[in-house]
């Protein structure tokens, strides 16, 4: 359930080394998982420390975990349009001209391509021009009567449509003022079945398997934000509500160490230092203390699960681990020795998801005042 959080960050290494040609320890999100890094041990050599090398409850005395109070919003419920809409936006994203309808009008519910300009007393102002653009009609995208005036229009027409923008509009230039968009449909794109065949995705070869296939991952979205949310909220409750005696020191510099590998990854991406970065990006906060937070927060967090997992018996076969590896290898378009990159290891994998089945439990035994 916490793919997004945990699993995907471990893979994000090697999806880096690809694209930048140069190495990296762990994605952002993978170090949130157990990825760890080379410690310094003596001297210069280096030891890769793990979860697995280390008795958790020597470290922490886990406090209640089940029945924890949480207040996190509802999971997003989809109803049948918005499948549609989806369904629409993927499509057309990978249509052409020659897949589209040119012998009837705009209705209202179509998808359309189209051109447009917007003047403002003669003048094209900016930000009010495309050419191929996708519009659903009945939408409300576009400013209150774009949309109503192009229905009946066919494919292929040109028209002037003279609006006003809203007075609440966020640009002042524009806020109520009188503009004339001038929009030629270009077509409306056609769903077919042997169109939705050729666009390679897997186990998909017409309409409703693409409708099926598009509700699946919007759901599968809606769960995984719900629970990610969830499992934040009450690992952070647990982990306050238990009492540490020390953290093992080699893995918290583990952590350091891949979370600095991380940031300064993602910094080479953007062209500056890791410093830099998280000065940028992270609201001006110190490079150093940021390291540390993180870690802290982690490490401890880590050790928590670990020991929710021992107590509820909690494991991971190596079949079980073998099949999430490939399922979620082939999401991600790579193999299980794609994941396997720059140091990380199965055993990486299998911390991760085994902490993504602690917070799976501790959400399941949560309770959730659902916060509006």
């Amino acid at each position: 359930m916490m793919k997004k959080k945990l699993v995907m960050m471990l893979a994000a290494t090697a999806c880096v080394a690809m694209i930048c040609g140069c190495g990296a320890d762990a994605g952002k999100e993978s170090t949130e998982s157990s990825t760890q890094s080379e410690a310094s041990v003596s001297g210069n050599e280096t030891q890769k420390i793990s979860l697995a090398d280390i008795n958790a409850g020597d470290y922490v005395t886990v406090g209640e975990y089940k029945g924890i109070k949480i207040s996190v919003p509802a999971k997003v419920e989809y109803e049948e349009s918005d499948y549609d809409i989806q369904t629409k936006m993927f499509y057309y994203n990978y249509i052409t001209e020659t897949d589209g309808i040119k012998d009837r009008a705009v209705e209202l519910g179509d998808m359309t391509n189209i051109d447009y300009e917007g003047k403002k007393d003669g003048v094209a102002f900016e930000g009010g021009t495309a050419k191929g653009a996708t519009l659903l009609i009945g939408s409300g995208q576009f400013i209150e009567g774009f949309e109503e005036g192009l229905i009946g229009v066919m494919p292929g027409e040109t028209v002037d449509l003279n609006l006003k923008f809203p007075e609440a509009y966020h640009s002042a230039d524009l806020a109520g003022q009188e503009v004339v968009f001038t929009v030629t449909v270009n077509f409306i794109p056609e769903m077919k079945d042997e169109r939705v065949a050729e666009l390679g995705v897997p186990n998909v070869s017409d309409i409703a398997a693409l409708k099926q296939h598009v509700k699946d991952s919007m759901d599968e979205q809606a769960e995984s934000e719900f629970l990610m949310t969830a499992g934040d909220a009450v690992i952070k409750q647990v982990t306050e509500n238990s009492e540490f005696k020390e953290l093992p020191e080699a893995l918290l510099e583990a952590n350091k160490e891949t979370y600095k590998n991380y940031l300064n990854q993602m910094a080479a991406m953007y062209g500056m230092d890791g410093a830099t970065y998280v000065s940028m990006y992270g609201g001006g906060q110190d490079y150093e203390a940021a390291v540390t937070q993180y870690a802290t927060t982690y490490t401890k967090e880590s050790l928590v699960a670990q020991v929710i997992a021992e107590k509820e018996g909690l494991v991971l076969s190596e079949e079980e681990l073998d099949a999430r590896m490939q399922e979620y290898a082939e999401s991600v378009g790579t193999t299980i020795e794609g994941l396997l990159t720059n140091g990380t290891t199965k055993n990486d994998y299998r911390e991760s998801y085994l902490y993504e089945d602690v917070l799976g439990f501790l959400v399941e035994n949560a309770v959730n005042t659902v916060s509006e």
